[in-house]
């Protein structure tokens, strides 16, 4: 591995001369010129070259997206165009996902015909048909209360807080809250009956201000109203099928780890799969192309629906804060290293001692690493997956809507209230993230 660029000793960029930024925590960069803005630059370029055809067509699938992404930020910034519509886009993804679903119902049938006509053989061939036809089947998700869900009786004030801000997006109330432990928070159906799931990750709630915690929620019911077609059942269950379809029919792995693993099996299962293999790729990429404006454009409507809510500059600092996950994950990972050093039996104050000892880091990173995250996510344009617009294009908008009050408020002692509620899954979670692996 080629090492980072050595930090000169007299604290001057060797780029412009112009003051680096110092704290031994973090690189040392220069605002001015941007010199060693990503450290891993040069390691990264020179493994490049050695990267395999997957990854060098991930990659051509990144630039190809990034015009896209970049075109998309313009009008959205301009104020046109903002709800995603019905354009040939989207008849073609619509028209793809029926493929892929006609494709199923045409396994399930041909499957059941083989084993009421067909010889012993042709039986067995039948009876695979259909273990596949289960594997690819469209997934409703399962509404089920586990170890991180809360209910309205033991979190009627988080509720409360959540119909608020549902409300004032016209959403109905959400059916379920899940407090987990990760850095994320998601909101999404499941069930026949497409009840509403609402999931707050910790390690992101914990960060925020009150205010920034209402853009979040103001953020995640803004799904529900903001015309993102990927959510929808007909789209989503397609895309799982596919992404199934590609890996039952990867043939690196088909016969490996099982009796038929030799090297002729290899050769054998990999001339039988790679067409449907390919087939499988190309499918889910075209369903990403014809989803990718359309599904942006959604995100940046949730975004401006978080701001209406709770406020630009709140829906900017929930934004700012996401930028910071390889940081939280720094943190949580030396708890837990620490946790294993010492051996000991914890209290549920010392597992609650974890989200403080975040907070208190995260606070502690200087404004100069943070504005170098901010130019690192614009260079790669990286953003939370590959779903969502990059992450300083979205902070950038919200960042330029005209200041307003916010529809919704909280105060600090209605926030102590909801944080009270949340103490007991607090320290499961914790304590969840100090004794991983």
């Amino acid at each position: 591995m080629i090492p980072a660029p050595a930090v000169p000793t007299d604290g001057l960029c060797p780029s412009c001369s112009a003051p680096l930024a110092a704290d031994p925590r973090f690189s040392s960069w220069c605002a001015a010129c941007d010199w060693n803005v990503d450290p891993m630059a040069e390691t990264s370029s020179t493994a490049g070259s050695r990267r395999g055809l997957g990854a060098r067509w991930r990659e051509a699938r990144r630039t190809a997206d990034r015009s896209v992404v970049e075109r998309l930020y313009a009008d959205v910034s301009a104020g046109t165009g903002m709800r995603p519509g019905r354009g040939g886009a989207w008849f073609a993804a619509m028209g793809l996902a029926g493929a892929v679903h006609l494709t199923t119902v045409a396994l399930v049938a041909g499957s059941v015909w083989l084993l009421i006509t067909g010889t012993i053989m042709t039986r067995i061939v039948g009876v695979i048909g259909l273990a596949v036809a289960y594997l690819v089947r469209p997934r409703l998700g399962r509404f089920e209360s586990d170890e991180w869900a809360l209910t309205r009786t033991e979190a009627p004030h988080l509720y409360a807080l959540a119909d608020r801000v549902a409300a004032e997006l016209g959403v109905r109330p959400v059916d379920l809250i899940r407090v987990t432990p990760e850095f994320n928070a998601s909101f999404g159906r499941a069930g026949l009956r497409r009840r509403s799931v609402l999931t707050i990750g910790l390690a992101l709630w914990e960060l925020l201000t009150p205010q920034a915690r209402i853009a979040l929620l103001g953020h995640e019911f803004g799904h529900a109203v903001n015309g993102d077609a990927r959510r929808g059942l007909w789209l989503r269950s397609a895309s799982g099928a596919l992404t199934q379809w590609y890996v039952l029919t990867r043939p690196s792995s088909a016969s490996r780890g099982s009796f038929l693993s030799n090297p002729i099996a290899d050769v054998v299962f990999t001339v039988l799969l790679i067409v449907p293999h390919l087939i499988a790729a190309l499918a889910l990429s075209l369903l990403h192309r014809f989803t990718l404006r359309d599904g942006q454009r959604a995100e940046y409507q949730a975004d401006e629906l978080s701001a209406r809510v709770a406020s630009p500059a709140a829906a900017r600092s929930a934004l700012d804060t996401t930028m910071l996950g390889q940081s939280v994950e720094t943190s949580l990972q030396r708890q837990a290293a620490a946790r294993r050093n010492r051996r000991a039996g914890s209290t549920e104050g010392d597992d609650l001692a974890l989200w403080q000892e975040l907070r208190e880091y995260i606070a502690s990173i200087p404004e100069t690493e943070r504005v170098r995250r901010f130019r690192l996510s614009a260079l790669h344009m990286t953003s939370v997956d590959t779903t969502h617009p990059p992450t300083h294009l979205r902070a950038q908008l919200v960042a330029t809507r005209e200041a307003r009050p916010a529809a919704v408020t909280v105060t600090e002692q209605e926030m102590a209230v909801v944080e009270g509620e949340l103490t007991k899954v607090r320290a499961r979670a914790a304590r969840a993230i100090l004794t991983a692996g």
